[in-house]
């Protein structure tokens, strides 16, 4: 999704994949290694040779928490920081599946006022009989939507792409409607215990269409062995942090930028 944005590059050396990306303008990254053998001391080496001969900053991004001491260990001068805006909201899959208790009373009564105004409402799969409605509506939402926010608007142009791709790119997708629209869409992908919701948005036009879609999607996808969702990152913006802070995640995951070679 961000490949263009961060003019992202990867190679691929003693089956080790490496992502270089221009993560801000004219600072390249390499994300954490990845494959057999990613974990060695080696896998950074090469990264910290590569950036010597280039003439770059030897610079990680991405770096997951519980990643974080093992590098540090390799790398004993390494510095990191981390910034709250990239942290990942992970919820446990049943307070969202169920929007159960007290502290769910919000959530549950918008969605009760949604069943109310719209009795027809329904939510289901999205399939390739979907999928022309289903990129109307984001195209639509799109071109209503445009912020000074360039990873927004990225954001956007990309969900397309997905959609362009729906089979090829194996997403998870549901569709939320009412009154015979669409009124909301998220696409995800469940990777070992986890469910990412990657794309998620809905008509505000719509009381309730949020906190529904949110839930159903939730519902439809987030059982059996999946016992989190990710609902990733509130890039800063100050009225997504609220909402995603009000579903009550159990964690904040952070991720850091290391200077390895911090001389």
């Amino acid at each position: 999704m961000w490949r263009d944005m961060f003019k992202t590059r990867y190679a691929v050396q003693d089956g080790i994949l490496y992502l270089k990306a221009e993560y801000l303008p004219g600072d390249a990254a390499f994300a954490p290694p990845r494959g057999d053998g990613a974990g060695e001391k080696g896998a950074y080496e090469a990264i910290l040779d590569h950036c010597r001969d280039s003439g770059i900053a030897a610079r990680l991004c991405a770096v997951p928490g519980d990643l974080l001491a093992l590098v540090t260990d390799m790398f004993p001068g390494a510095r990191a920081r981390t910034d709250r805006s990239w942290s990942d909201y992970l919820y446990d899959s049943e307070d969202i599946r169920t929007l159960a208790g007290r502290r769910y009373s919000g959530q549950r009564n918008h969605i009760n006022k949604f069943r109310r105004l719209y009795p027809d409402w329904s939510f289901g799969a999205v399939t390739g009989d979907d999928l022309g409605q289903v990129r109307e509506f984001f195209v639509r939402y799109s071109a209503e939507h445009i912020k000074d926010y360039p990873a927004y608007n990225e954001g956007n142009v990309k969900t397309i792409e997905l959609i362009d791709n729906f089979g090829r790119y194996g997403q998870l997708g549901g569709v939320l409607r009412a009154g015979g629209e669409i009124v909301g869409a998220s696409f995800g992908e469940i990777v070992g215990d986890t469910l990412f919701v990657h794309v998620e948005k809905a008509n505000t036009d719509y009381p309730g269409a949020y906190p529904m879609l949110v839930n159903r999607f939730a519902a439809a996808f987030a059982g059996g062995g999946v016992m989190y969702i990710n609902r990733e990152e509130d890039d800063g913006v100050e009225g997504l942090r609220v909402s995603k802070l009000s579903y009550h995640p159990v964690r904040l995951l952070d991720k850091y930028v290391v200077e390895l070679d911090a001389r």
